[in-house]
């Protein structure tokens, strides 16, 4: 997955952000000597003895790939980081013994047996700041409110998770053989004629996955229900064979994950939406080509929007001549979400909005209020750039009450909206010159595999 070289630079680099963020916490007030990252606690369902599905607080995972709830590292800049595994001895649950891990060199590992003795394991904790879900758990270790996720130390560490390490790029890179090669097991599923149900379950077996090891949950859609930008449901028998299939589906690897989208289509189909297919599919390889060092990411929202009418016109969905209003009112009804995000630890990774290191926020264009990523490009950034073009009865109808809805031919539209949708998602690595593609090497677009 990795290895350990890469793994000690990647502990480097956490160790001057950790040092420039325990610096901005000084200046605004609160000295510092280092900071708990706590994976977090169970959490159960009301008046229930089963625990909510468990992930480790991000900035936890930053730190190591250690899974399940309880552990904690304590980092301090010039120092080892120590890792706390809690391993409870429990006849309930399997708590087995850690497996040599490329990790476990540059750390100083530590075992308890509950999250009660940590305090007393590592001493004092006056000084050090929490991170983590659990204000509860803070306070059983002693930790002030004061210093409970104060707002100037993450305002620095959520900036620097932009930033991915080589150490991150190699796990992210796992991720995405892992999601790719469910993609094209799912791809010959849709092929033979499976339910959304049936594809949903060759996916998990190409990828190795269980359903909670997925880092969010799959969009599994057939014809109508591509135009439900985020379906939850899966379908059976009933409703299968489709003429239409899109996925958005990624993978992890040791917490990191990947997103991918990819829409495919069997024969039978109206020939327009199979033209304006391959037009989302060429669009969304140029936006990819804009994934440039300083580059401010709605304008990559902007092209996909201005690209995505000329789109609309050429296949006669609207009329090819309309002014910049209507433009806009036209590609959000056919595209209502913005053109990509940060991607890491979280499938929506933190700080795509923020201003700068010591906090703010740049909010999104004016209209777009649901673009997840409105700052500027940097060399590490990951993002994914994933334009589609959706036939959603709702919006349509709203259209039709504007005045451009009269730019609208409707009677092609009534034959598309059975078709649902499309939506082509590529994960991309900001680099100095080039971008670099995680999924195109590995998974092209709708005519190929």
């Amino acid at each position: 997955m990795t290895d350990p070289a890469l793994y000690r630079k990647h502990l480097e680099a956490l160790d001057r952000w950790l040092g420039e963020a325990l610096e901005h916490s000084k200046r605004q007030g609160l000295a510092l000597d280092g900071v708990l990252f706590h994976a977090g606690e169970l959490v159960y369902y009301h008046a229930d003895d089963q625990p909510v599905v468990f992930h480790p607080a991000p900035h936890f995972v930053r730190w190591t790939p250690l899974g399940g709830p309880d552990h904690c590292v304590l980092a301090r800049p010039g120092r080892k980081p120590i890792v706390i595994r809690v391993a409870p001895r429990d006849y309930w649950y399997e708590h087995a013994a850690l497996a040599p891990s490329y990790w476990q060199d540059s750390v100083e590992l530590r075992e308890v047996t509950g999250p009660e003795q940590i305090p007393a394991l590592i001493g004092s904790l006056d000084r050090i700041a929490y991170v983590g879900s659990s204000p509860e758990a803070a306070s059983r270790f002693g930790i002030d409110a004061d210093r409970i996720e104060p707002l100037a130390l993450l305002a620095v560490l959520d900036w620097h998770r932009a930033t991915k390490t080589d150490h991150e790029l190699a796990l992210i890179a796992q991720a995405s053989r892992r999601a790719a090669d469910g993609h094209r097991v799912a791809r010959k599923a849709f092929e033979a004629g499976a339910s959304e149900r049936e594809i949903h379950w060759a996916y998990l077996q190409a990828t190795g996955h269980l359903e909670q090891e997925l880092p969010f949950e799959a969009i599994v859609a057939l014809d109508e229900k591509a135009s439900v930008l985020h379906y939850q449901n899966k379908r059976g028998a009933d409703d299968a064979p489709g003429k239409v299939f899109l996925l958005d589906a990624g993978a992890s690897c040791d917490g990191y994950a990947s997103d991918i989208t990819r829409t495919w289509i069997r024969d039978g189909l109206e020939p327009v939406f199979e033209q304006l297919l391959m037009s989302v599919d060429e669009l969304q390889r140029d936006l990819v080509a804009m994934v440039t060092p300083g580059r401010p990411y709605p304008e990559i929202h902007r092209a996909a929007q201005a690209a995505l009418v000329r789109a609309l016109a050429d296949h006669g969905i609207i009329e090819r001549d309309v002014d910049q209003a209507a433009a806009m009112s036209l590609a959000r009804t056919f595209m209502p979400h913005g053109v990509g995000h940060h991607l890491g630890i979280q499938v929506h990774d933190i700080g795509g909005r923020q201003a700068g290191p010591d906090g703010g926020v740049v909010p999104p264009p004016e209209g777009d209020p649901w673009l997840r990523n409105t700052r500027r490009l940097e060399p590490g950034h990951v993002v994914t750039v994933e334009p589609g073009v959706y036939f959603v009865p709702m919006l349509l109808d709203e259209l039709k009450q504007k005045p451009e809805g009269k730019l609208v031919d409707w009677s092609l539209v009534e034959k598309l909206i059975p078709c649902g949708g499309i939506r082509i998602e590529d994960d991309v690595v900001c680099t100095p010159s080039a971008p670099k593609d995680l999924t195109r090497p590995l998974l092209q677009g709708p005519r190929g595999v």
